[in-house]
């Protein structure tokens, strides 16, 4: 028996969003920690701003992974992996190459479209798990439909998961932020997540930068932006804002944990966020993205935005002059009470294995 788990992890990637790689490296890390010889490889675009920085053997490819069966494909020849995680990603001609060469199947989705195309009845025919990574607690239940197919197709199993992230850890976030010189002090927390989204002419960073800047001009509160891998513009740092690049999973959800509010898109990050109970003002940076704010926004578990510079910092100025609203927001998300779910992700990882005659 092979004490040598091999994973494959296949996330969408390319030159705009980033939260489907950091999830899947989230659970690689945790893999790890599992099982320290596992062998992990990432399938990746090269036009991903991470590409040249992924910390596992990766395979880099032309184009997103959905787009590039041949290369998949190929990369699963080669490996010959235990399990293939498409985060997102994977065309039915991917999972079903996966199945002959003897793997296990993983697809994760987090919005509509996806899980739509998760629970397609040829897709779920080469699936074993589906993962769900959006909470029950804001309408992620199944639906109907979704508990007649899967009693049809009972060789797939669903997984739920609130959402994923590096646990946080309360002397690592202290080191982190006496590194930065923040320390004690109250900060707000810029990031519009991976950077590759455009608006009017500016990406999303870029405006989220102009925010944190025009609030650091007229406030006295710390304001930090985080960059964000995808960002290619040169907005400088100025007087009262911190800038930062890309960050580590891990080195983000410090920074995110110790803000007094953050300002983030509707992403992955607004999960996280949260799951970390952290007020934030979120404003969508891709198409998907204003529907899961409205949601949330309806139960009063954030401040909705529009992706707009000058609306965002009118935003951030009224919160920070306004305690007891962040009080509010605090005690509506420890109510809503949000779990990280990378154990249960690596649980069920192991639960496949387990069914493969793997450790």
């Amino acid at each position: 028996m092979d004490l040598v788990p091999r994973v494959l992890f296949v996330p969408v990637s390319g030159a705009k969003g980033a939260g489907e790689y950091f999830r899947s490296l989230t659970v690689a890390h945790a893999i790890r920690a599992r099982w320290p010889a596992a062998g992990i490889t990432f399938i990746v675009s090269r036009s991903a701003g991470y590409a040249d920085a992924v910390p596992f053997p990766s395979v880099l490819i032309d184009r997103s992974p959905t787009y590039d069966t041949a290369a998949v494909n190929r990369a699963i020849d080669e490996l010959r992996p235990d399990v293939v995680i498409f985060d997102s990603a994977g065309r039915v001609a991917q999972l079903r190459h996966a199945r002959r060469r003897g793997a296990r199947t993983v697809y994760v989705s987090s919005r509509p479209k996806t899980r739509w195309k998760g629970f397609r009845l040829r897709r779920m025919l080469e699936l074993d798990q589906h993962w769900l990574a959006w909470p029950r607690a804001l309408d992620g239940g199944l639906s109907r439909l979704e508990k007649i197919k899967l009693r049809l197709m009972r060789s797939v199993s669903v997984v739920f998961l609130d959402c994923l992230f590096p646990p946080p850890d309360t002397n690592r976030a202290a080191a982190c932020r006496r590194e930065l010189g923040l320390d004690h002090d109250p900060y707000v927390l810029f990031c519009a997540g991976g950077g590759g989204y455009e608006y009017q002419g500016f990406s999303a960073p870029e405006i989220f930068g102009r925010a944190a800047a025009e609030v650091a001009r007229v406030n006295s509160v710390r304001t930090v932006w985080v960059r964000g891998p995808n960002y290619t513009g040169t907005l400088a740092s100025r007087p009262g804002l911190l800038s930062l690049g890309t960050l580590t999973g891990a080195q983000l959800i410090d920074l995110l944990s110790g803000a007094r509010f953050a300002v983030v898109n509707g992403g992955s990050l607004l999960l996280q966020a949260l799951a970390l109970k952290i007020p934030c003002i979120a404003a969508p940076v891709a198409g998907d993205q204003d529907a899961r704010i409205r949601v949330c926004a309806e139960r009063r578990l954030l401040i909705p935005a529009e992706l707009d510079f000058t609306a965002l910092a009118s935003a951030v100025l009224m919160l920070a002059g306004d305690a007891r609203r962040i009080d509010e927001v605090k005690a509506r998300l420890t109510k809503l009470d949000l779990s990280n779910g990378v154990d249960t992700a690596v649980q069920a990882i192991a639960d496949l294995l387990s069914r493969a005659g793997r450790p």
